[in-house]
């Protein structure tokens, strides 16, 4: 007799965990969107959003027609912004029907990133079989790269996804035949672009497969599928040139070296940041794990195994975009791994052949494994605690502020990336922020944009005080390092500040500074 059918207690007990472990064994997929959606929870909302989220929240809001002109409106001869809008309307609309909260706004993020494990799911289930779609899920579902840009109110998550999809559309249009997959990848590339202009670094290497694999058919329909794309991208394409231009003239990004092909590397495999003592860790796991992987592919390939050649395509996809953004960065520089998401997604699905149909020796096999292992649970430790910079607890600043500020004083921040996130927290309190030094790196916020968002930069810090009888400085005290390091005494705001005002004291909030001046009396 089975031990459950001892007593009606014991069915009672054990029937319904047994059924839900049958129907998860036979449906997978819910187990692994349950575990990818239980990794992104923490840290959702206890995080304050950082400076490129609170744009993205102040920027959407004003709707389509107003971003529109905030992105397009030609300053210089240079495009005021430098993405499309496309994520930015989606989370208008998100916005308009769920609020502009921390939960709610990073909530799209997260339903984005639950679509790519769903997504890499169903593509490594059609490439290797289920087993592999199964680890597939779970390493997605797991991944720190993953869950980081599933929590942040940001395009990149939209912009994978889509990506994918279109990956899974070509490989049907490949294998399958039709027209239907060839229309749905040309209008998901079409998408990818309105989202983010470097969505051509995965969708170059994805076009040019056919021509590797000498399949000169579907090579004709990924043309059209192409043509198609472009057909539908053109009206924005047409102002791509000035986009650039804006890149060229005032950006932070510099053109990448080797170095930056070995943090692709970590973020790939272990999402960065980590904390300084875990990076000689997570770079030893991303060593064995690419040399797992290698030697993997190797075998395969040599043996003539069936999926080699498809875990050699999901290697391709990993790496290419990664050499097409890079070449393309020496000549303008635009290297930002955040932007290679999807190509993340693939490396993992290589992985996850290579663990589990790669035919790698015990050793190697368990080495490469626990590489991994390891390598995730550095990964996800470093995301969920992490609060330092840009991060910041600009609730708290501004609730402080607001109770110890008389009349007359002024909130001035040093610039826009604590101003934006401290006006998102606070709405209501009068902040002020001071304009980036022109032409600079970090001048990337222009007028046009400005007028659309109604936050105007003060151009110095004596027009931004005024006849202020008190001044609160906020800033992030790696801003000081910064001029020092270029041979000035210390941020030149504050040394005017020092030399005008009396210092009434200071207080930090996480790594963020606020200094307090007040205006010394006459005689």
């Amino acid at each position: 007799m089975r031990p459950e059918a001892e007593s009606p207690g014991g069915v009672a007990a054990h029937g319904p965990v047994r059924g839900v472990a049958m129907f998860l064994r036979s449906r997978p997929w819910v187990g692994i969107l349950f575990l990818g959606l239980a990794a992104r929870l923490p840290g959702l909302q206890s995080r304050p959003l950082w400076y490129d989220e609170a744009f993205a929240v102040l920027f959407s809001s004003k709707g389509p027609a107003a971003m529109l002109r905030g992105t397009l409106a030609v300053e210089g001869g240079v495009a005021a912004d430098v993405h499309p809008i496309l994520y930015y309307t989606l989370l208008w609309l998100w916005g308009r029907l769920l609020g502009t909260s921390p939960l709610a706004v990073r909530s799209l993020s997260l339903l984005l990133g639950l679509g790519i494990v769903g997504l890499g799911f169903l593509l490594a289930h059609r490439l290797f079989g289920r087993r592999t779609a199964v680890a597939a899920g779970l390493l997605l579902a797991l991944s720190p790269f993953q869950v980081h840009y599933a929590q942040e109110t940001r395009m990149y998550a939209l912009l994978a996804l889509l990506l994918l999809g279109a990956t899974l559309l070509f490989w049907r249009g490949l294998n399958d035949g039709g027209v239907w997959p060839w229309l749905g990848f040309g209008l998901l590339a079409a998408a990818a672009q309105y989202t983010h202009n470097l969505a051509f670094t995965y969708l170059l290497p994805l076009s040019l497969a056919p021509v590797f694999l000498r399949r000169w058919r579907a090579l004709a329909w990924t043309g059209l599928a192409g043509l198609l794309a472009l057909a539908l991208y053109s009206p924005w394409m047409l102002r791509l040139p000035s986009q650039m231009a804006r890149v060229g003239t005032a950006y932070w990004i510099s053109a990448p070296g080797p170095a930056e092909l070995v943090r692709t590397l970590l973020v790939f495999v272990c999402g960065l940041p980590v904390p300084a003592w875990a990076l000689p860790v997570a770079l030893t796991c991303g060593v064995l794990v690419l040399a797992a992987g290698g030697w993997a592919i190797s075998r395969g390939l040599r043996s003539r195994e069936p999926d080699a050649g498809s875990a050699l395509w999901m290697a391709y996809l990993a790496a290419a975009p990664v050499a097409v953004m890079f070449l393309a960065s020496q000549w303008r520089p635009v290297y930002l791994d955040r932007a290679l998401l999807a190509s993340g997604a693939a490396f993992t699905l290589w992985l996850a052949w290579v663990l589990t149909r790669g035919r790698l020796t015990r050793p190697v096999l368990w080495t490469g494994r626990g590489a991994l292992v390891l390598a995730t649970l550095v990964g996800l430790f470093g995301f969920y605690t992490y609060r330092g910079f840009p991060y910041a607890p600009y609730a708290d600043l501004g609730a402080a502020i607001g109770d110890q500020r008389v009349p007359g004083e002024v909130i001035l921040h040093s610039n826009k990336i604590t101003a934006l996130p401290a006006i998102y927290a606070d709405p209501d309190l009068d902040q002020h922020y001071l304009a980036d030094p022109p032409g600079s790196g970090s001048d990337t916020l222009a007028r046009a944009t400005q007028d659309v968002l109604g936050l105007w930069a003060d151009p110095d810090v004596a027009s931004a005080v005024g006849s202020a009888t008190g001044v609160w400085f906020i800033l992030f005290p790696q801003e000081i390092e910064d001029y020092r390091s270029l041979g000035l005494p210390g941020h030149p705001a504050l040394t005017w500040l020092e030399e005008h005002f009396q210092a009434a004291g200071t207080q930090a909030f996480g790594e963020l500074m606020v200094y307090h001046f007040v205006r010394e009396e006459p005689g």
